[in-house]
Protein backbone atom coordinates (compact mmCIF):
# COMPACT_ATOMS: atom_id res chain seq x y z
CA UNK A 1 0.00 0.00 0.00
CA UNK A 2 1.12 3.49 -0.68
CA UNK A 3 1.27 6.03 1.85
CA UNK A 4 -1.26 8.85 2.54
CA UNK A 5 0.99 11.70 0.84
CA UNK A 6 1.61 9.39 -2.08
CA UNK A 7 -2.10 8.30 -2.55
CA UNK A 8 -2.71 12.42 -2.51
CA UNK A 9 -0.53 12.93 -5.07
CA UNK A 10 -1.92 10.28 -7.28
CA UNK A 11 -5.86 11.51 -6.90
CA UNK A 12 -3.90 15.09 -7.68
CA UNK A 13 -2.77 13.31 -11.31
CA UNK A 14 -6.91 12.01 -11.82
CA UNK A 15 -8.25 15.75 -10.94
CA UNK A 16 -8.64 15.97 -7.48
CA UNK A 17 -6.85 19.39 -7.47
CA UNK A 18 -8.62 20.73 -4.25
CA UNK A 19 -7.99 21.03 -0.53
CA UNK A 20 -11.37 20.42 0.72
CA UNK A 21 -12.27 21.29 4.46
CA UNK A 22 -15.73 20.83 6.59
CA UNK A 23 -16.59 24.39 7.93
CA UNK A 24 -20.14 25.36 9.82
CA UNK A 25 -21.39 25.69 6.46
CA UNK A 26 -20.41 22.33 4.71
CA UNK A 27 -17.84 21.60 2.66
CA UNK A 28 -15.42 24.13 1.20
CA UNK A 29 -12.78 24.09 -1.18
CA UNK A 30 -9.83 26.34 0.35
CA UNK A 31 -8.02 26.96 -3.32
CA UNK A 32 -11.94 28.55 -4.58
CA UNK A 33 -14.14 28.84 -1.13
CA UNK A 34 -16.84 26.98 -3.27
CA UNK A 35 -19.16 25.52 -0.35
CA UNK A 36 -21.27 22.30 -0.91
CA UNK A 37 -23.99 20.85 0.58
CA UNK A 38 -23.84 16.76 1.15
CA UNK A 39 -26.45 16.48 -1.98
CA UNK A 40 -24.35 18.13 -4.06
CA UNK A 41 -21.23 15.52 -3.37
CA UNK A 42 -20.49 12.19 -4.25
CA UNK A 43 -16.95 9.84 -2.71
CA UNK A 44 -15.68 8.53 -5.44
CA UNK A 45 -12.59 7.10 -3.51
CA UNK A 46 -12.42 5.97 -0.01
CA UNK A 47 -8.33 4.68 1.27
CA UNK A 48 -7.63 4.00 4.85
CA UNK A 49 -3.98 3.94 6.39
CA UNK A 50 -2.85 2.42 9.44
CA UNK A 51 0.46 3.88 11.37
CA UNK A 52 2.73 0.86 11.81
CA UNK A 53 3.74 1.78 15.44
CA UNK A 54 1.69 4.75 16.60
CA UNK A 55 -2.40 4.36 16.42
CA UNK A 56 -2.48 7.89 16.12
CA UNK A 57 -1.45 7.49 12.69
CA UNK A 58 -4.32 6.08 11.18
CA UNK A 59 -6.15 8.41 8.32
CA UNK A 60 -8.66 8.12 5.83
CA UNK A 61 -8.16 9.71 2.39
CA UNK A 62 -12.05 10.63 0.53
CA UNK A 63 -11.85 11.54 -3.08
CA UNK A 64 -14.89 13.79 -3.54
CA UNK A 65 -16.42 14.92 -6.83
CA UNK A 66 -19.29 17.86 -6.92
CA UNK A 67 -22.19 17.96 -8.95
CA UNK A 68 -20.32 21.36 -10.73
CA UNK A 69 -17.29 19.21 -11.43
CA UNK A 70 -14.97 20.25 -8.81
CA UNK A 71 -12.97 17.63 -7.40
CA UNK A 72 -10.58 17.22 -4.50
CA UNK A 73 -9.87 15.48 -1.48
CA UNK A 74 -10.23 15.57 2.01
CA UNK A 75 -8.61 13.41 5.02
CA UNK A 76 -9.55 12.36 8.76
CA UNK A 77 -8.01 10.49 11.19
CA UNK A 78 -9.57 6.93 11.30
CA UNK A 79 -11.10 5.84 14.60
CA UNK A 80 -10.33 7.23 17.93
CA UNK A 81 -9.13 10.48 16.55
CA UNK A 82 -11.49 11.28 13.62
CA UNK A 83 -13.33 14.54 13.75
CA UNK A 84 -17.10 13.85 14.61
CA UNK A 85 -18.12 17.33 12.13
CA UNK A 86 -16.59 15.26 9.30
CA UNK A 87 -18.11 12.09 10.06
CA UNK A 88 -21.84 13.41 10.13
CA UNK A 89 -21.29 15.49 7.03
CA UNK A 90 -20.15 12.51 5.14
CA UNK A 91 -23.01 10.12 6.29
CA UNK A 92 -25.13 12.43 4.45
CA UNK A 93 -23.22 12.17 1.14
CA UNK A 94 -23.22 9.36 -1.47
CA UNK A 95 -21.01 6.92 -2.12
CA UNK A 96 -20.15 5.32 -5.56
CA UNK A 97 -16.84 3.59 -5.04
CA UNK A 98 -16.52 1.14 -2.31
CA UNK A 99 -13.66 1.61 -0.40
CA UNK A 100 -10.02 0.39 -1.67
Amino acid sequence: MKTLSEMIELLHHKGYIHDMEITEHGLKSKDTDELFKPEELIIEKVYRFEGDSDPADMAVLYGITSNSGTKGTLIDAFGTYQNPRIGEFLKKVRIIQDEH
